[in-house]
């Protein structure tokens, strides 16, 4: 079953736990304790049982995302979208690093200590810590919970002899992104003298803990030992030891549930996070507006323009999706059944398809806002994570113009809570800046920066979309200042970025020369570093459509090396980045030095496949290519000088050689046909990817018509 099935018809909707687990022991050992699970996905695939948990008020979604803190991290906000859980429990095993814990026992986490940010100097490695709390509602439930032996599992057949019973600690926990296998390691030296206080290693919570965090989730990890990270961790004592380590950490997670507060409609405000802060008062949380009349479609409705609203938007797999307590299926299906519903083109074109959508009533409009005045940003809130799950729903943007209105009338609604509101605006502005109608997302993203409550990626958004819209001197001044923004954030982390772009000689010796180069960053200041990254490309572009070729190639070099640095040269941003230098370079009539630039990302292309995996930069380093080859062509066709330029040490002589030793194609040897060629794997890429009527297909499709244009020309006798 899918996220469109899930509690379909139910009579009330409940509140939820999620619990996320790495492997598929740790799974199965939770999943035995649910019964009536349903399948949710979230758009990007993740996929979700969601059960219940007999004898608790709660719902359960489970999880199984693999190693590693940063799936760890991702799942954790997916599964903030889906269910706005009243908690989130990662369960599963680790290693002990204490010698009086012992196997089977179970850590509850009291902090997370991220262990891999640091700095490796000559004096030795220099810890950067960095470590979140767990709830301290939680925890207390925790302890309340596990203090007696009756929520042990029963020993599995034939073992109980000389098995003691799991001891709970509530300890510190580490964890990394290696596994850790050894008493006299560098790394356990390195956790010994750092953080001491640990009970035990593991490889996901610091990635939950983080975005638990940034999202105001209640966390908790819960750990069964299933090895000492002694060098006694092998296949054989894995398969003995980690079933019964999981088994025990999925009955404590359990016997935590249980005691959480019965009423699901009171469970989330009587957690409170690590900040102290009641989740119904924490900015963008759900709870229930009870004090006037009971909550209705109208009343949604009453936040939103007076404009069609496709009826999905309302549907009851989007109610329960969202997780608006007290209005049921039948209650929607009741209030929808007064209203008029009428079909509506999405596009206004005879022809589009037609749309179900409902409208606002204006006869009981006034008397619904009396009705909820002091309740008014909840149920805002309320419609705003409607809005945001329906683009979620149908990301094609078949629909986005229906949408657009309501997303806007949110934003202009005066809301002591516009969390909600900026959310869908933002997925809303993205599927635009996706689809390339970029004069339709414009008025959003200048709407959300007007707000007060975007960030630095909303105004760079609101650059590329006026840069989208032809608007480069507006679009230069905004990427200015998210570029000024954006390094003085660097330099607070401690970054400078004088001549420090790309990796240095030391770390191209000391390491694969393909990167990345993060052994000395923290992953805070890698995001830090691809953020920069992303506005110096924008800012590029932005130049290169300008005709000003020389600052842009000098800013996407600049973003070429930090990409390099932080996320290797196999990642898709640089081989686009260095595409697109290359355009900027080739307008410099420096022919020699583009090919070779080009020829940097083509073996990354053929190697990685990313037709397949990551089609959009396929496409778009197919175009850029196109556009390269096309330029030299028509340069060489005018009779233009080529332009060559001495890099560092090397004068421009030594420099074209090497460009000839290692480029195997020559301008001169270039051709129409070439470019014919290189246009028409463009428009088949972006035809596939963006749509027909996408800029960028557009571009293709212009570049094969200059191509067919020189075919015909060069023809002619």
């Amino acid at each position: 079953m899918g996220v469109d099935t899930w509690m379909t018809g139910a009579t009330r909707l409940r509140s939820t736990v999620v619990i996320l687990t790495a492997l598929g022991l740790e799974y199965q050992s939770v999943r035995q304790y649910l019964t009536g699970c349903d399948v949710v996905r979230h758009q990007t695939g993740t996929v979700f049982e969601v059960g219940d948990l007999d004898g608790t008020p709660w719902q359960v979604a489970l999880a199984e995302l693999g190693e590693g803190n940063r799936p760890a991290a991702v799942v954790t906000e997916q599964a903030r979208q889906l269910f706005s859980p009243g908690a989130l429990l990662f369960v599963g095993v680790a290693g002990a690093l204490k010698d009086d814990v012992e196997l089977g026992d179970v850590v509850i986490a009291t902090r997370v200590h991220a262990i891999h940010g640091g700095k490796d100097t000559p004096e030795g490695f220099m810890a950067r810590p960095e470590g979140w709390a767990g709830s301290h509602a939680l925890l207390q439930t925790a302890r309340l919970a596990l203090r007696s032996a009756s929520w042990r599992p029963e020993p599995a057949s034939g073992n109980a002899e000389g098995q003691r019973g799991p001891q709970v600690y509530f300890k510190p926990i580490a964890a990394g992104d290696v596994v850790l296998n050894s008493s006299a390691s560098a790394l356990r030296r390195q956790v010994h003298t750092h953080y001491n206080d640990v009970a035990a290693i593991e490889m996901e919570s610091a990635g939950m803990a983080h975005a638990a965090q940034i999202g105001h989730i209640d966390a908790l990890t819960i750990r069964g030992i299933s090895d000492k990270a002694d060098g006694n961790k092998y296949p054989d004592a894995d398969a003995e030891h980690q079933p019964r380590a999981a088994a025990h950490a999925a009955a404590a997670a359990v016997a935590v549930i249980r005691q959480l507060p019965a009423s699901p409609t009171t469970a989330t405000a009587s957690l409170t996070s690590s900040d102290g802060v009641p989740p119904s008062q924490r900015e963008g949380a759900l709870s229930t507006p009870r004090k006037g009349s009971p909550l209705s479609v109208r009343h949604l409705l009453s936040c939103l323009a007076d404009a069609p609203l496709p009826l999905y938007v309302l549907s009851p797999a989007a109610i329960a999706s969202v997780g608006i307590p007290d209005l049921s299926a039948d209650r929607v299906s009741a209030d929808l059944s007064h209203f008029t519903v009428r079909s509506v083109t999405a596009s206004g074109q005879p022809g589009a398809p037609a749309v179900p959508c409902v409208s606002r009533d204006a006869a009981t409009q006034a008397e619904t806002a009396r009705q909820m005045s002091h309740e008014h940003a909840q149920v805002c809130a309320y419609a705003a994570a409607l809005l945001d799950h329906a683009v979620t729903v149908v990301p094609d943007g078949s629909t986005l113009r229906l949408l657009t209105p309501h997303a806007m009338a949110l934003l202009w609604r005066d809301s002591h809570n516009p969390t909600r509101a900026v959310a869908a605006a933002r997925r809303v502005r993205d599927a635009y800046l996706a689809l390339g109608a970029y004069e339709e997302g414009l008025p959003l993203a200048v709407q959300i920066v007007k707000t007060g409550r975007g960030d630095l990626k909303d105004d760079l958004a609101l650059g590329q979309l006026r840069r989208g819209c032809g608007d480069f001197p507006e679009a230069e001044a905004v990427l200015r200042q998210v570029l000024a923004r954006a390094e003085k954030d660097a330099h607070a982390h401690g970054l400078s970025l004088a001549g420090r772009t790309g990796p240095s000689t030391r770390d191209i010796l000391r390491e694969n020369a393909s990167g990345p180069f993060t052994r000395e960053l923290s992953p805070v200041q890698c995001d830090v570093l691809g953020f920069m990254a992303e506005v110096q490309h924008a800012m590029g572009n932005t130049l290169y459509d300008m005709r000003r070729y020389e600052q842009s190639e000098r800013l996407l070099h600049a973003a070429v090396g930090l990409l390099w640095r932080t996320q290797g040269a196999h990642h898709p941003g640089r081989m686009v980045a260095q595409m697109h230098r290359a355009k900027a370079v080739v307008r410099q009539r420096r022919w020699e030095e583009a090919l070779g630039l080009v020829h940097d990302v083509l073996p990354h292309l053929a190697q990685l496949r990313l037709d397949r995996d990551s089609p959009e930069d396929d496409a778009l380093i197919r175009l850029a290519h196109a556009e390269v080859t096309a330029d030299i062509v028509t340069s060489l066709q005018r009779g233009d000088t080529p332009q060559m330029r001495g890099v560092g040490m090397f004068p421009a002589i030594v420099v074209k050689w090497l460009g000839r030793t290692v480029t195997t194609a020559r301008p001169e040897k270039l051709t129409w046909d070439d470019v014919r060629h290189l246009g028409d794997d463009a428009v088949r890429a972006c035809e596939s990817t963006f749509g027909g009527t996408h800029p960028h297909t557009a571009a293709a499709t212009k570049v094969r018509d200059r191509a067919v244009a020189g075919q015909r020309k060069a023809a002619r006798p």
